[in-house]
């Protein structure tokens, strides 16, 4: 069984479908599955929101795997782990500088 930490889920509220990704595989509804392993591939920039900013898509990462599921949920999804770790180092595009960490 994957440790909590070596996984990320994504689901859509109000709909029986979900996304997840365990040591650089998705599983989950196959749509979702599609997309995210799409965005993944080609390192798509997805906004994320919270906390407002984006990142890049991977399948190599908790933090990739997540932002490309979330990617592929639309600004629908909803992130199952409660884990600050998965949202270090997202980047805020309004900042002054054009590209602030916010975490």
């Amino acid at each position: 069984m994957a440790k909590a930490k070596d996984t990320v889920t994504v689901r859509l509220p109000g709909e029986h479908r979900a996304v997840s990704w365990s040591g650089g595989a998705f599983a989950g509804d196959p749509e979702l599955v599609s997309t995210a392993q799409g965005l993944a591939a080609i390192a798509a920039q997805v906004e994320v929101a919270p906390p407002g900013g984006y990142a890049t898509a991977g399948a190599d990462s908790r933090q990739g795997a997540m932002v490309a599921m979330l990617g592929a949920a639309r600004g629908r999804g909803i992130v199952v782990e409660d884990d600050p770790e998965l949202w270090e180092g997202i980047i805020d595009p309004d900042a002054d500088d054009g590209g602030e960490i916010i975490h």
